[in-house]
């Protein structure tokens, strides 16, 4: 007796399919329909060991990466990477069904959050009845069968696919300039060239920025954006806009100091649209009303499935307290003087925000905040102070950068990593450089694909 896998769907896939006996007659299912959950399952395991699948519109298709599992509202996989035949790469969401009516039947094409699906696959592709894939902003995404996924012959060969992922990512990424590597040390340099291009990059739409606004205010939208995660940055962003620092400072500056960080929270959460869903929260009296822009719609905000540290009003909470903390130096200054100390750990302390037993943003998130906005911001600024060109304090920046520890760990790399990584050629040791690194590498495969 062979050595049964774990990772096996059922004891037979094929066993779920119906067909037809030796003698012609038709026989039922040996088992109940397939659940969605069992076709995630092989989308995520098998679809990239296929050598294509064919779309409705009779299109061959290819799978480079099935995407990552979407945890919040929305598609079932996110990001995948796909070759159309004609088209080329393309990147985008990808939506599991049993039958291809559910699309409707489920209510995507009413939903904004499918405008990003470029690939929906279902079991019963309804041959007799098709229904078109429509999206809300009025286009449309192909359609496979998921029907050769049920074979697990591939399996044998090769039971997680990485290889064969691997291989395909690669092939893209080498004439982007970044050639498989082979051994550690080649790893590494891969990791730290990828993740000081991401540094620049950013310090780049920072500069872009600046050219528009003053710096205080794209600072203070850089890390409002921060505080967003991937689910809220918009809507983070936009309240930054509504509530320009220039006015929120100095309407704050006319409080007494104690009462500072209550009036921001409370002036930030109106703006939100958030104000009417934290009851609990006292109310602060006598504020001035300075002149701010119209509040956000609550339904701007996802909260659903947010972690409670993590949630748009908590983070306010933690914006609220940085800025007044800040207040005498100014936002600006503030930042600037922590980035230049060329401390990772001041730095990190001067975006961690607590209070007794109560944090607001944590080390974890400092860190992020501190590689992800304030490194490359200065950069960016000391950039347009030499006139545009390299200058010794970005230098200086761009070392506090290469310096950070490893950051918490993120979905997209930590996939991207074992998707991408040969483990027999050696461990590689990471720290924040190269986490970014890998996620240079995702962007690029998305730009790839754009």
């Amino acid at each position: 007796m062979g050595v049964q896998r774990s990772n096996r769907l059922a004891e037979n896939p094929e066993d779920y399919a119906a067909g037809p006996e030796p003698d012609g007659s038709s026989r039922p299912p040996k088992k109940p329909p397939i659940p969605e959950s069992a076709l995630w399952r092989l989308w995520q395991r098998r679809a990239a060991l296929q050598e294509w699948f064919r779309t409705d519109q009779g299109q061959r298709v290819r799978v480079l990466y099935p995407g990552r599992p979407g945890h919040t509202a929305g598609p079932d996989f996110r990001n995948a990477l796909l070759h159309f035949e004609e088209l080329g790469l393309v990147q985008g969401d990808v939506e599991i069904h049993r039958r291809q009516q559910d699309w409707n039947a489920h209510g995507h094409q009413d939903d904004p959050n499918y405008n990003g699906v470029v690939l929906h696959a279902a079991l019963d592709t309804g041959d007799s009845s098709p229904q078109p894939t429509n999206l809300h902003n009025g286009g449309d995404a192909p359609l496979v069968s998921l029907a050769p996924l049920l074979s697990d012959d591939n399996d044998d060969k090769n039971p997680s696919g990485a290889g064969h992922n691997a291989e395909s990512l690669w092939a893209v990424l080498a004439p982007l300039g970044y050639p498989r590597p082979a051994t550690p040390e080649q790893w590494a340099e891969v990791l730290d060239r990828a993740g000081d291009a991401r540094f620049l990059s950013k310090s780049a739409r920072f500069g872009i920025f600046l050219e528009e606004e003053e710096p205080e205010q794209v600072i203070y939208e850089g890390l409002f954006e921060a505080l967003g995660y991937r689910q809220n940055q918009r809507p983070f962003v936009a309240l930054a806009g509504r509530t320009p620092y220039a006015a929120l400072s100095k309407a704050a500056r006319r409080i007494p100091p104690e009462d500072q960080a209550g009036a921001i929270e409370s002036w930030l959460l109106r703006l939100s649209g958030l104000d009417n869903c934290d009851a609990n929260r006292p109310a602060v009296s006598g504020l001035p009303r300075p002149g701010f822009g119209k509040p956000l719609a609550a339904k701007e905000w996802r909260c659903f499935r947010v972690r409670p540290p993590n949630h748009p009003r908590r983070r306010i909470g933690g914006a609220a307290r940085l800025l007044a903390r800040t207040l005498d130096k100014g936002l600006l200054a503030a930042m600037t003087e922590a980035a230049h100390s060329a401390k990772p750990g001041g730095l990190t302390t001067a975006l961690t925000v607590a209070e007794g037993k109560e944090t607001y943003i944590g080390p974890g998130r400092a860190r992020e905040m501190a590689v992800n906005v304030v490194l490359p911001f200065c950069h960016a600024l000391a950039s347009k102070t030499a006139g545009g060109g390299p200058s010794p304090e970005g230098e200086k920046l761009l070392g506090t950068y290469r310096r950070f520890g490893k950051l918490p760990d993120n979905e997209i790399a930590r996939e991207l990593s074992a998707l991408l990584f040969n483990p027999e050629s050696g461990r590689v040791k990471m720290n924040s450089r190269r986490q970014q690194g890998l996620l240079h590498l995702q962007r690029l495969l998305s730009g790839a694909a754009g």
